[in-house]
């Protein structure tokens, strides 16, 4: 059973997170401006960055008779169709039985009504389908990537539908997920980013959904039967309750046919209500250990940060980005004493964290931490430099171009934009990133974020403690040599 992203990415993926999956072409320089060719030095020399175009493909979009929204691209350039199917059915809407959503998601991987998972299976491979899935605190989510011809796309998706419309309740069925739900809480209780990870949550949000695993507990999954299970079901998997998203190598009348037929094999009833925000602050403020006898230790660290329906979003969002940059490069590369700093703000509609972590010798974990403290509360004060928001903006308009060469990106591009209800638009993104100041982001920052907030939690062996080590340069000074153990 696949979980939520729980940690935090590297710099590179926290950009992709961030900015979602774009569009932007740059414009190129006509070599007739530039008439002698003796002078090409001098031209190259004298060329400015290309301003941006904003060519991407359009959004269109449509309402199904069951209220759900479709957003499609069109896209012929491959003929392939890739379709995400998203449903408000995550671990926040498992009320007082922990488990029950992924429970429900897991009906998905075994027996259908009608067939067995190899023969389900097998019926996928036939036609050379990708099938992914995965559940986090808000969503339980379904791609499928096709060849578009009606030959195959067609089976394709009569067995997609069947096997999201008539899943079977079996004591079989149950009895397995249940065993696969077990064995992901023992991992869940040897994996120390989990470990750390459920500690600061149950800080952060105690008493709350957000607070828990999203497999359950084993006393909760012992104690579940079908008819709970079938319940939420029939209100979390209705049509109502799905978005839709597609890329491909398909006419608008076929996807909205596609998208149509599907709704209309699921449950019928209304959409559940979205995530309420819950904002914990008595719990704050504090850093805890986990002992472990580890060579590294692990520190975690999260406080609230932003739904990203809130107008301060995008600037938080950046702002992480930003931050993420400087612990880098004072941990990383003055200092050597981490691989790297990852960091990262789940998307949600409800309630979100931000959360950093990074493994570094155990001498080390105390100087590291008041560290990244002392560097947060300065970016506080100080906000970004131009310097440091001008390398994102340019990010932003230079990579992401390559970054949205494959029709998956766009589609989870899509995603983001249905889930949010963001304007239908793949550039508009990078052109508010590109207008954003140091200001706006160091006030949203002071707006809702405090250096005394962070819930932080340690985890390995107590040690006696040293000062960071410095990088030690060579004789020839460009070098760099560190007298880190790591």
């Amino acid at each position: 059973m696949s979980n939520a992203s729980l940690v935090a990415r590297c710099t590179l993926i926290g950009l992709i997170a961030l900015l979602g999956v774009f569009l932007s072409v740059g414009c190129y320089v006509r070599a007739s401006e530039y008439p002698s060719p003796t002078a090409s030095l001098q031209s190259l020399r004298e060329l400015a960055a290309p301003a941006d175009a904003t060519l991407a493909p359009p959004i269109q979009s449509w309402t199904l008779k069951q209220g759900s929204r479709v957003l499609f691209v069109e896209n012929h350039n491959l003929p392939m169709v890739d379709l995400k199917i998203s449903f408000a059915a995550g671990s926040y809407y498992d009320g007082e039985t922990p488990g029950l959503a992924a429970m429900t998601q897991g009906l998905f991987t075994v027996d259908s009504a009608l067939k067995q998972a190899d023969e389900i299976d097998r019926g996928f491979d036939r036609y050379g389908v990708t099938i992914t899935y995965g559940m986090n605190a808000e969503q339980s989510y379904f791609t499928l990537r096709s060849l578009s011809a009606p030959q195959s796309l067609a089976p394709v998706m009569s067995l997609l539908t069947e096997t999201l419309s008539q899943p079977s309740f079996s004591q079989e069925n149950l009895a397995r997920i249940k065993r696969t739900l077990h064995a992901d809480l023992k991992l869940e209780d040897i994996i120390a980013q989990a470990r750390a990870l459920a500690k600061i949550r149950a800080e952060l949000y105690p008493g709350q959904p957000l607070s828990r695993s999203s497999n359950g507990t084993h006393d909760s999954l012992q104690q579940m039967d079908a008819t709970q299970v079938r319940a939420f079901y029939q209100r979390a998997y209705t049509a109502a309750n799905a978005q839709i998203v597609i890329v491909g190598d398909l006419t608008p009348e076929q996807a909205r046919t596609l998208t149509q037929t599907l709704a209309d094999a699921l449950p019928q009833g209304p959409a559940l209500p979205p995530p309420q925000t819950f904002v914990t602050t008595a719990n704050t403020g504090k850093t805890l250990h986990i002992e472990d006898s580890t060579n590294q230790t692990l520190l975690m660290m999260a406080q609230n940060a932003l739904p990203n329906t809130h107008p301060d979003a995008m600037a938080i969002r950046v702002a992480h980005v930003v931050f993420n940059h400087v612990l880098n490069d004072q941990l990383r590369e003055k200092h050597s004493v981490t691989y790297g700093v990852e960091s990262d703000i789940e998307h949600a509609l409800g309630t979100s964290a931000w959360i950093i972590h990074f493994n570094t010798p155990p001498q080390y974990s105390q100087k590291a931490l008041e560290q990244v403290n002392a560097l947060f509360a300065q970016f506080l004060k100080d906000g970004p430099t131009e310097e440091q928001l001008d390398s994102i903006k340019k990010y932003t308009r230079q990579a992401l171009p390559q970054l949205m060469a494959t029709n998956k990106n766009v589609l989870n591009e899509l995603a983001i934009i249905n889930r949010f209800s963001q304007t239908q638009d793949l550039t508009r993104k990078t052109a508010d990133i590109q207008k954003i100041t140091p200001a706006q982001i160091k006030a949203a920052m002071n707006r809702h974020m405090n250096a005394n907030n962070w819930v932080t939690v340690t985890l390995g062996p107590r040690v006696a403690q040293q000062p960071l080590p410095d990088i030690i340069r060579g004789e020839d000074n460009s070098r760099p040599v560190c007298n880190s153990t790591n």
